[in-house]
């Protein structure tokens, strides 16, 4: 059986290692899922937007380091 939902395979299957800090942010194009660094650096985790052309946008890949 598929299951189909805009959650994340971790929202549904939580991780039992140590909890990342996970922040949402809003960058000047849409909203963003990041990992919190701890040093004021954060990193892309998911991009959050019903527009097709953000998923496109190299700036906002996961692993992208988001401009402070």
């Amino acid at each position: 059986m598929i299951h189909y939902t805009p959650l994340s395979e971790y929202d549904i299957f939580p991780s039992h290692e140590k909890e990342q800090q996970i922040i949402y942010n809003q960058d000047k194009k849409c909203s963003v899922k990041c990992q919190d660094m701890g040093d004021g650096k954060k990193q892309i985790v998911q991009v959050l937007s019903t527009d097709p052309a953000h998923y496109m946008d190299p700036s906002l890949q996961p692993g992208q380091w988001l401009d402070s």
